[in-house]
């Protein structure tokens, strides 16, 4: 049936305290952070964007059918985007075992065993989360170990910074992997003193030979593992994020979501020139093929730009860095594609409108970076593409300038620092380069918000709690010159994020024809301390003026 026309909202929120973030990206790069504030205001929406915020209550936009809320004093912001996340990825996860917090070998062991008790022997069974960096000994499990407790069942199971798989025997059988298996370019095999494989596999083209011989998920599976996520986002005052490393299927299971009613945030989509899936020749053929392009889709489902992993990270010594490690001279990490490689996909991007987001962790890795947006930009001339880095976890001084001389962005992740830091391993040299986020913003380049999430939890309170005090893993803050302001660290997932989707002119601010997604909190996180941000709980989020989530 028809909707009636109404003059009247269809929403109207009132007794909020707003935080409109009503900024323009050029004034965020000039150093304004100040934004319109109404301590005692309205938002009115209708048709799904917002048709008045001020002062007052809003009561000549209430009509017979209109929705109000009372937020009863809690302030309202806009809703909040990641700019880089894996949602489906997590999804996906949160169908399997959920290792996240196991403290022990022993524990990561009776995770895995309790669900295989209630799992068919034969079925596979994957799970995510571990991390042996918070176990005792500090010591990776192998499938010795899994086999010890899911013996029936091919097995595996992702490290916490998804650059490792922890698999068993049978899984290890059924993916042909034996001591005669050679390491795939790119990715390496783990093995014991013996030349066994020790079910360890290290990054995506190793990684890959695992997800080639478990069963794909269906349609069915991806559309629930959409929904589940959306739920966790939402929780947490998601409304958008950009979701990275998707193949064909899962950008399908999207657009059957949103049909289906199950999609609950705005999902920009990255396609993933991933190298277990092909050479650098292969892809750039699929680019000149895709029809669908950066910015392709409606406001719920759209085309973002290409993703490429280009290294790896500090830790394990695979990012691409300058010089060679303090904590393992001999290496400095390499690039997965050469950058005479790079230059081409660029070339190539910039002809045919894609934006383009690069993993780069290493300071070598961002120089190779910025070569490729050079040349993305030298084919045709536009300088709006967008191009951004992802992480850059170390950044050299002479980097900064290159960055904002050529307007790109970077995307940042203060809750890896928090929940995994890397510092303890990487030596104080790359510690005085790791993660800069306050010098950027002061520079002048547009820093985003965001989680990696699966890697971390996706709440971004907590990326907020990191970046304002710059605590990490180990208890000890680093480089608190870096930190940034509450004020700040709102923007990065608002305004900001929006930026890397070309969207800042209809989201990550509450203003008039902007689209109605707002995030009802209990704490006023421009006045609260740095425990309580971390501490701020969501009351209610709204997606296009729709109650998605309700405490």
């Amino acid at each position: 049936m028809k909707k009636t026309w109404s003059p009247y909202a269809d929403l109207v929120i009132r007794n909020a305290n707003i935080y409109t973030v009503d900024l323009t990206i050029d004034e965020i790069r000039s150093g304004k952070y100040d934004f319109t504030i109404f301590p005692d205001g309205f938002a009115a929406a209708k048709d799904g964007k917002t048709i008045a915020v001020g002062e007052g209550d809003g009561a000549a936009y209430v009509g017979p059918g209109t929705e109000v809320v009372d937020a009863g004093g809690a302030t309202l912001i806009p809703g909040m985007i990641d700019s880089h996340m894996h949602a489906m990825f997590a999804g996906k996860e949160l169908l399997g075992v959920d290792l996240t917090g196991a403290g022990s070998l022993e524990e990561f062991q009776q995770r895995i065993a309790g669900h295989a008790a209630k799992t068919p022997a034969g079925k596979w069974i994957k799970g995510a989360g571990w991390n042996e960096l918070m176990w005792p000994d500090g010591r990776m499990p192998t499938r010795y170990e899994i086999d010890a407790v899911a013996p029936d069942h091919p097995a595996y199971f992702i490290r916490l910074c998804h650059h490792v798989y922890a698999a068993n025997s049978k899984a290890l059988e059924a993916a042909g992997i034996t001591r005669d298996t050679p390491d795939p370019l790119g990715g390496t095999i783990g093995r014991d003193e013996n030349g066994e494989p020790n079910g360890l596999l290290f990054e995506n083209a190793a990684m890959g030979l695992m997800d080639d011989a478990a069963p794909a998920m269906t349609e069915d599976d991806l559309v629930e593992a959409i929904q589940s996520i959306g739920r966790v986002m939402n929780g947490f005052g998601l409304t958008a994020c950009i979701d990275c490393n998707l193949p064909f299927d899962e950008m399908r299971a999207y657009l059957q979501a949103e049909r289906k009613g199950k999609l609950t945030y705005r999902a920009d989509l990255m396609f993933y020139l991933e190298k277990a899936w092909g050479d650098m020749p292969y892809h750039l053929q699929r680019l000149r093929e895709m029809v669908c392009v950066t910015g392709f889709g409606s406001d719920m489902v759209k085309m973002n730009g290409i993703k490429v992993t280009l290294d790896g990270i500090p830790a394990t010594g695979t990012a691409a860095m300058r010089e060679p490690y303090d904590h393992m001279p001999e290496t400095r990490g390499d690039t997965l594609y050469t950058p005479e490689q790079m230059a081409e996909m660029g070339r190539l991007a910039g002809k045919y409108h894609w934006q383009i987001g690069l993993h780069c962790c290493g300071d070598r890795a961002a120089d190779v970076a910025m070569d490729t947006f050079e040349a993305a930009y030298g084919s045709t001339g536009n300088r709006d593409a967008r191009h951004y880095i992802i992480h850059m976890a170390t950044t050299d001084p002479d980097q900064l300038e290159r960055l904002r001389a050529l307007d790109v962005p970077i995307t940042v992740q203060p809750t890896i620092n928090l929940q995994m830091g890397e510092q303890p391993l990487i030596g104080e040299r790359l510690c005085k380069q790791y993660q800069l986020c306050g010098t950027p913003y002061r520079r002048g380049i547009i820093v985003g918000g965001s989680t990696d999430c699966p890697v971390v939890t996706c709440n971004p309170f907590e990326g907020m709690y990191a970046a304002v005090t710059r605590l990490a893993a180990d208890g000890k803050v680093y480089l608190p010159e870096e930190a940034v302001t509450a004020r700040q660290a709102l923007i990065m997932w608002t305004k900001n994020s929006a930026y890397f989707r070309h969207d800042e002119d209809k989201m990550g601010s509450i203003e008039v024809g902007n689209l109605a997604d707002y995030v009802l909190i209990d704490t006023p996180v421009l006045e609260a301390s740095p425990e309580e941000i971390r501490r701020t709980q969501v009351l209610k989020t709204f997606l296009g003026g729709r109650l998605v989530y309700q405490a």
